[in-house]
This record gives C-alpha cells, structure tokens and sequence, in this order.
C-alpha cells in the first residue's frame, strides 16, 4: 500500500512539475523549443517520465526510511511523541524569529539559503531535545509520577529473534507466560536463513527447519505483538545483519548462539539468552532432599541407575539398576555442577 502511495506523490510531483516549471526552463533555452511543447498535457506527461527516469531509483529508500521511522514512533509513548513534537515546533519559531531578523539585512542569495538552513537544523534539534530529555522535562511536571508511568510503558525495546531461538522453540512457552515486553520481531533475513534450512538435502537440516517454521506460526498465535520486518543488509551474513539491525532500532537480541551471545557483548547490545534463562530457574536440589524419579537407564558405575528431572538434570541412583522402568522416590546425597549442567547423586529411599 505504500510503494503505490509513493508512485501516486512521484506521479504528482511530475505532473506539477511538468505544468509549472517546463515552461520557465523553454525561456532560457538558447534556441527556440518547438510548438508542440507550449501545451500543458504534453509537458505534464513530460514531467512525470522525467521525474520517474530521474528519481525512480529513489522509491525503494523513501519507502525503507518511511517505515523505519515508524517503527521508531510506533515504540515511543505518546508523552515522547508530543514532547518531540512540541520540541520541533519550538525550533522552528526560533528559526523563524532569527529569520526576520536575516530579512533585515540585505545579503543576496545567502539570506534565502540560511533560514531554510536554520529551519532543518533547528527543528531537527528540537525534536531530539524534546525526546532525549523526557526524564528532565517530565520531573518540572507537576503530574511527575504519573507521567513516568506513562513514558515507562513504552520504554520496552524490540526483541529480534535469531534463527537458533526460533528451532530452539522455547521461546514460545516463554511468551505464554508474559515475561517478555515489547515487540517480538522476526526480520526477513532470518526468515530466509530458516527456509534455507528448512530446504536443505540434509534431513537433520531439514527437521530443524521445518521445526522453525513451525513455532514461528505459535509464536505468531501465542503472541499478537510478533512480527516480521522485510528488511535486509546487503553483503553481510545472519549474525551481523541483525547486530547492525538492533544497534540502529535500540533493540534486544533473543538468542541460544553462544559465540552470538559474546560478539553482542562486544556491542554492547543486550541479549536475551535462553539458555542462560533456563539454567536460572531450574529446581534447586539440595543434600538431603527427596524427589521423586523414573530410573529410565543404566548408569556407567556398577549397579547404577540414572533418570531425569523435568529440565533434563541427570539423577544418578546409587543401586538404582534394578529398578529401571520404575518410578522411586530417592535422597539426594551430592550435587556435582560440570561445564555441561548439574548431575545429582541419590540413593532409594526404603
């Protein structure tokens, strides 16, 4: 819908362009141009081919900064928005009161340049003012805390999702629970990545892929705020595109990737890991606990049985052999913490 918004202002822009100022260029053309271009059907047509063989190029880089600003408006209170706003217009009156003043002084060609100049500059600065010192501005309010409450909802970043969080498919139940804010974005690089996957010969490959797409569909049901952004970097791979994509929207990274994890940390950008989340809420099993446990194998000491908690800790039973199949309930006797996870040691309790 936008791009043909956009066609429609190019196709403006060159219809007035044509009727008004052809005209003016004929007259300081050193030959007479012929007959036939004194007509405004012919010079608006003319106008509208110019502009679209000139400035057609342009179109896809409107339409990209169009939507990124947005986004950047969409993930903005309404108090930063009016703050902004209200921050320009004030930039622009001082630009016009130093204008008037321009005006005064007789100052050929430039006195034309500097107060379009002053307007761009000043009006700029008064929109970054008014949103970078929200804080200062909402403390002189006499509503203070209210209006804190009302900046604090929409302070919550976008989240962009890699392609390990998607096929990992925690994030899903993560989401049902509420524990994650803001925006949860899929960028359309990493959905390429996953239908890459997803197309591969290598059946493993394959699976993971198709795993992807499809909690990328309960993500999308779980979740009415997940969405997909068609952008795209050209010349750099997965991992970078989505760096340089959250340094620029001020976002967050949800990842499983450890390397991932430490090139963001360098960054300086803030990463979600799921990994690192999981292993904060697992069950805290001290000595001489019991817990209830199916003994599922055989363990690789003698008479050794071992099952499994809910999040996947291996629980070794001492004499536990005989009991495979069998759920039993046992006493924790050690806990050993390994660079792959926890192990529990237990014997039955009688």
């Amino acid at each position: 819908m936008l791009r043909y918004l956009l066609y429609a202002c190019y196709l403006l822009l060159g219809l007035s362009g044509g009727i008004w100022l052809l005209p003016g260029i004929y007259q300081v053309m050193p030959f007479d141009p012929p007959a036939w271009l004194n007509n405004n059907i012919i010079n608006a047509v003319l106008g509208i081919v110019l502009i679209y063989i000139l400035f057609f190029w342009t179109i896809q880089y409107v339409e990209r900064w169009i939507k990124s600003s947005e986004r950047l408006l969409l993930n903005r209170s309404l108090l930063e928005i009016s703050l902004a706003t209200l921050g320009m217009i004030i930039g622009l009156l001082i630009a016009v009161l130093i204008s008037l003043i321009i005006n005064t002084i007789a100052l050929p060609i430039i006195g034309d340049i500097i107060p379009f100049m002053l307007a761009v500059v000043l009006g700029y600065l008064g929109f970054q003012i008014g949103i970078s010192k929200l804080g200062e501005i909402v403390d002189l309010l006499p509503v203070r805390n209210k209006g804190r409450e009302v900046s604090g909802a929409g302070e919550a970043s976008p989240k962009f999702l890699d392609t390990s969080a998607i096929i990992d498919g925690r994030i899903v139940d993560i989401m049902k629970t509420g524990f994650i804010e803001g925006q949860l974005v899929i960028p359309q690089f990493v959905l390429d990545e996953l239908q890459l996957i997803a197309d591969s010969t290598d059946p493993i490959k394959r699976d993971k892929g198709q795993r992807g797409l499809d909690m990328l569909s309960q993500l999308q049901e779980v979740s009415d705020k997940t969405e997909i952004w068609e952008i795209e970097y050209d010349k750099l791979d997965v991992d970078h595109q989505l760096i340089d994509l959250a340094k620029k929207e001020n976002g967050d990274i949800i990842t499983t990737d450890f390397n991932l994890n430490r090139v963001c940390q360098l960054h300086q950008i803030k990463v979600l890991n799921v990994n690192e989340l999981s292993d904060a809420i697992k069950l805290v099993v001290l000595q001489g606990d019991r817990i209830t446990i199916l003994v599922s194998k055989v363990g690789k000491e003698e008479g050794q049985g071992v099952g499994y908690l809910e999040d996947g800790t291996m629980v070794v039973v001492d004499n536990g052999r005989k009991y495979i199949n069998q759920t039993i309930k046992v006493e924790v006797t050690s806990v050993l913490q390994t660079n792959s996870g926890r192990i529990i040691f237990s014997k039955k309790v009688s």
